[in-house]
């Protein structure tokens, strides 16, 4: 997904949270959802009503989603996945905003990931290390009271959360959505590594890659909505010298919208020879 995409899906996500931005909403709201009201010298009429009101504030409360920066010593990045080509977050520990005063336990947290070329992971560890790296996290509260000391400005929220988006210096870096899959990280682009045919007599030169150069345009629209980097083996039939009946045989992308464009992508294509052929492309 291109950069345009993913201030497209942050600007949705924040558009209708609350900006978590002071320690006086973190009391407020965990005031809210932990609210118990004093039932001394009230008749049963009045324990029910207050009941009522308290539990219609945590609702409320509850019900809302809140966004909220993670600041670059709030938050840590856990093994890069080199197959892949993704981040993890580090899951092993609560996120911390708001001056340290607010940790936040989201239950996916372990398993978030961005989409990020190796060069990409080098920028971001120097953004972190200059502290103008930020996670931005839209989330809902799980409803369940907040722990926290008042006094000593400290709580702690658990939740859910919707968006998650790495923000550096210039901006937009990265996102996932609500389930922690990568759904930015800039464009892929697709490398035909080999294409072999029965009628051969002799290796082709450059591995017969150049056999593909026709569907080069159709294999780039492919890339574009690929999420993970891997390679594609598909076997196919060739008649009159065209591509014909293409099959995934393996698929280490484990994306079936990919898989199936590439084959669309190659039908038909214009390769010479005759018989039974091989073609292995890799996303990047």
């Amino acid at each position: 997904m291109p950069l345009l995409a993913i201030l497209v899906l942050a600007a949705a996500s924040n558009q209708d949270a609350v900006q978590l931005t002071d320690k006086s909403q973190i009391k407020e709201l965990c005031e809210a959802l932990r609210a118990q009201p004093s039932e001394a010298d009230l008749d049963p009429a009045q324990v029910a009503a207050a009941r009522k009101a308290a539990q219609t504030r945590r609702e409320e409360f509850a019900s809302q989603w809140y966004r909220v920066e993670v600041p670059s010593k709030g938050f840590s990045f856990g093994r890069y996945r080199s197959h892949d080509q993704q981040i993890e977050l580090d899951g092993d520990r609560p996120l911390r905003a708001l001056d340290d005063t607010l940790a936040i336990d989201l239950d996916v947290t372990n398993e978030v990931a961005f989409n990020a070329r190796p060069e990409q992971v080098t920028a971001w560890s120097g953004e972190k290390r200059s502290k103008t790296l930020r996670l931005v996290v839209v989330f809902k509260p799980s409803g369940e009271r907040c722990a926290g000391n008042d006094a000593a400005e400290s709580w702690r929220i658990g939740g859910h959360a919707r968006s998650w988006e790495l923000v550096g210096a210039r901006g937009s870096l990265a996102a996932a959505n609500e389930e922690g899959e990568p759904v930015g990280g800039g464009p892929r682009r697709m490398q035909v590594e080999k294409v072999s045919l029965e009628s051969d007599g002799a290796p082709q030169e450059n591995e017969g890659r150049a056999r593909l150069s026709s569907a080069k345009a159709a294999l780039d629209r492919c890339a574009f909505g690929a999420q993970r980097s891997g390679k594609l083996v598909l076997t196919f039939s060739v008649q009159d010298g065209h591509v014909r009946d293409p099959q995934v045989v393996l698929d280490s992308v484990r994306d079936e919208g990919v898989s199936a464009c590439v084959a669309r992508a190659i039908n038909g294509a214009d390769v010479g020879g005759s018989g039974h052929g091989t073609a292995s492309i890799a996303v990047q």
